[in-house]
């Protein structure tokens, strides 16, 4: 006799069915129907939590209590009432946007308008899908849900029924974007290039020391070739090197805004900042004394203890 096993509730397996069978429900309506975009809600964040569970089902434990922890990986409880909590929606898409390199900033983004949409649909009399082309949310729909997809060494034919559609939205939504940002930066370079050469030169200048290291990555603008700013998210593991007076931490930045100060280009978008050569990843440095990071007392403290006199002494010792 074969007994049957039944998936654990926040097991990548249990979520990621549950999104295959709203997206048959999604796909049921035309995409005209407001069902059709509420459907694609719930298909999202249960394809986001099941991209999570596929890390490791304890991401999804809320952190009000540990025996969420202990109710994802299995372990029963000995307290009488207790009733699982898993993690809020945006709690899921951080933690994403932390354990998932390819789960951008721009990704978070639209997750989180989408599914604030459903809770407006939920909870207010506003019939938000009613009113909502999909023109404006169906091919970023698409594309983030190939990303959380091949997360999971899953294609799009797991998911949706006519792939071919899919991947010609999400093709021409990036070449879309490519269209648009190369139109931005070739505007710039003209309105750059009409300006007097002293002007440049000074602008130049200025944006080489507004470019401050400290708070981003510094590149060559594509409108102006003057020294510019790449800002974006970490994401990855935090490497640690520590020698006898200073400790080095460096982490990956995946980058999602420019912005150059001397011809005042600004692209927001991984997506767009492909498109013009801007989305290689880079290195964040941080690096502090040995005494302030493992909260030592330098020689000043020292110094400052000796001229305020002995402190209190405590003599409670057995």
């Amino acid at each position: 006799m074969t007994a049957n096993v039944v998936a654990h509730p926040w097991s990548p397996d249990a979520i990621f069915a549950k999104a295959v069978l709203y997206a048959e429900r999604m796909e049921s309506h035309s995409a005209n129907d407001e069902l059709f975009g509420f459907w694609s809600a719930l298909v999202l964040e249960f394809l986001a939590r099941a991209a999570l569970a596929t890390i490791s089902p304890v991401l999804l434990a809320s952190e009000t209590n540990w025996r969420n922890a202990a109710y994802a990986v299995g372990l029963s409880t000995t307290k009488k009432g207790f009733s699982p909590f898993s993690a809020s929606s945006k709690d899921v898409l951080l933690r994403l946007s932390e354990t998932l390199p390819s789960f951008t900033a721009e990704h978070v983004s639209f997750c989180t308008t989408h599914l604030d949409r459903r809770n407006s649909e939920l909870h207010t009399g506003e019939l938000v899908f009613s009113s909502l082309g999909t023109s404006q949310w169906l091919p970023h729909f698409y594309k983030v849900s190939k990303v959380l997809l091949l997360s999971m060494c899953k294609d799009l034919s797991s998911l949706f029924s006519d792939t071919a559609a899919v991947e010609g939205m999400i093709s021409a939504l990036d070449d879309a974007a490519a269209k648009a940002v190369l139109q931005d930066v070739s505007a710039h370079k003209l309105v750059w290039l009409t300006r007097l050469e002293e002007e440049r030169t000074k602008a130049a200048a200025q944006a080489s020391v507004l470019a401050d290291r400290q708070i981003g990555h510094r590149v060559k603008c594509p409108s102006c070739e003057s020294t510019a700013l790449l800002q974006g998210n970490p994401v990855g593991p935090v490497t640690t090197e520590v020698d006898d007076y200073e400790v080095i931490q460096k982490q990956k930045v995946v980058p999602g805004l420019f912005a150059c100060s001397a011809c005042g280009l600004r692209i927001i978008g991984y997506s767009k900042l492909m498109a013009c050569g801007l989305a290689d990843s880079y290195t964040a440095t941080t690096t502090s004394s040995a005494a302030d990071f493992f909260g030592l007392y330098s020689e000043s403290d020292l110094e400052r203890a000796r001229e305020e006199g002995p402190s209190e002494q405590d003599f409670n010792e057995y």
